[in-house]
């Protein structure tokens, strides 16, 4: 199926919506038109559903009570569009995908999407600015410690690590709420709480590779880590305002190489400029200030104070060589 087949218009999706929510219970002409109005507009309902109720798309059987039930036996589904499983195949050649499925799940993949070409290479791409000393995703203790703490976020289990520490080898018990990764130095980070003192409460971050051992604990995680998942794991009290000069496609290149932070951009009129204010994780800082340091003069930092100073010393540093 192409993308814009006619399957992927909105009047279909908000049949198979209809159809999906009156497979699990009864539902009313109401009901109907409120799904006609938020997946399509105002007036679709009144195409759609003397179709659905009247027989000419036999798909709905009364059950009393102006309600109706599907007469499928199974839940529809949308098939994927000719890009969707190019980008799937795409992706299949990425070797990070490894951590996340078996060698069989992978094969099983490769062959349902056999005959379809890629959207794109890896060798369409030149990182330039990727450190050369990334993760070893392709070996075997790595894949498993990383299917390990993939259950244990899943199950919300502690883990019982060995870890290479700066000061050699040490055991410790953790509980996870978080995996980063970072795209500049190709690592992946174990966000978690280390145990101490007769509780989970040192915010600890552990590189991937240095991870000796990694097995799970039957019991669970405590209940406090929870508010840690999905957030910085340490958010920075400011965020690094930037003024954009515009110059050189300088706002596109920013809105693109940055689009993985939280940020709040706005035109200045009379500077004729635009202000972007970029927030992050203290953990990332060294990685953005160096981000913005490429973009050259076309991006100015105006604060805060304490990131102002790094980009100085940081300057100096690199005069001085």
């Amino acid at each position: 199926m192409e993308l814009f087949h006619e399957i992927y218009s909105c009047y279909i999706d908000v049949v198979r919506c209809i159809l999906t929510e009156a497979e699990q219970s009864p539902v009313t002409a109401g009901r109907m038109e409120q799904l006609a109005a938020k997946k399509a507009f105002g007036e679709s309902a009144l195409a759609i559903l003397p179709k659905l109720t009247g027989g000419d798309w036999p798909l709905l059987v009364p059950c009393g009570d102006d309600a109706f039930r599907s007469r499928l036996t199974h839940t529809p589904h949308v098939p994927l569009s000719t890009l969707q499983k190019s980008w799937l195949k795409a992706l299949l050649a990425d070797g990070r995908i490894r951590l996340f499925f078996s060698d069989a799940e992978l094969e099983e993949l490769k062959d349902m999407l056999g005959d379809v070409e890629p959207l794109y290479r890896e060798e369409d791409f030149y990182y330039f600015d990727r450190y050369r000393d990334g993760d070893p995703i392709a070996d075997t203790a790595y894949r498993l410690h990383f299917a390990t703490i993939l259950r244990a976020l899943q199950e919300n289990r502690i883990l019982l690590v060995s870890y290479e520490g700066k000061q050699g080898p040490v055991s410790l018990e953790a509980a996870p709420y978080q995996l980063q990764y970072s795209s500049k130095d190709d690592k992946f980070r174990l966000c978690c709480l280390k145990y101490s003192r007769g509780a989970f409460r040192l915010n600890t971050q552990l590189n991937l590779a240095k991870i000796r051992d990694c097995r799970l604990s039957s019991e669970s995680c405590p209940a406090h880590t929870a508010k840690y998942r999905f957030r910085p794991v340490s958010r920075a009290p400011e965020p690094v305002l930037l003024q954009i000069s515009g110059e050189r496609n300088s706002l596109e290149r920013c809105m693109l190489h940055f689009a993985s932070y939280e940020k709040h951009t706005e035109y200045e009129e009379e500077r004729g400029c635009y202000l972007c204010s970029i927030y992050y994780d203290l953990a990332d800082e060294t990685e953005l200030l160096i981000d913005i340091l490429s973009f050259g003069p076309v991006v100015q930092v105006l604060g805060p104070e304490s990131f102002l100073e790094q980009v100085r010393e940081r300057v100096r540093r690199q005069h001085s060589w």
